[in-house]
């Protein structure tokens, strides 16, 4: 069964060069389970600081393994698994970018009701580190 749920997303990025970047934001999204598989949706709107307006996130969740997809102004899949390197392909309108991911952290505390996903990742663009970042989501039914 799918239910509406508000999703608190917070980011905070470390770059090689030494300053850090924070993120948050507050969207309503579904999130359901299906067949062991948890899977959350959203539709990003603060477009100025991430120029992800009308971008549709959606992320699966199966056996500690975490899946971002978007869709819309930036097409990009990426996938989450402890120590394993994961490449992609980071689509705009302004060409493509090759993305990568190394997690050290994928944490998964998900129920019927909600939950929290934790992630620690170092970033590469183009084979050379960008920064060090964590993503932390808290999924929380919507009360009727």
């Amino acid at each position: 069964m799918q239910r509406k749920v508000t999703i608190h997303i917070y980011g905070k990025q470390k770059y090689t060069e030494g300053h850090e970047d924070e993120q948050e934001l507050i969207t309503l999204g579904t999130y359901y389970e299906r067949n062991g598989v948890f899977y959350v949706l959203y539709k990003e709107c603060d477009s100025e600081s991430s120029g992800l307006e009308g971008v549709t996130t959606f992320i699966s969740v199966k056996d500690g393994v975490v899946g971002l997809n978007r869709k819309g102004a930036v097409d990009n899949r990426q996938e989450f698994n402890k120590g394993v390197l994961n490449r992609s392909i980071y689509s705009t309108c302004f060409g493509k970018i090759w993305l990568s991911v190394m997690p050290h952290l994928v944490e998964c505390d998900l129920t019927v009701q909600g939950g929290r996903i934790s992630l620690e990742y170092d970033l590469f663009v183009d084979d050379n580190l960008v920064s060090n970042n964590v993503l932390l989501l808290n999924i929380k039914e919507d009360p009727q």
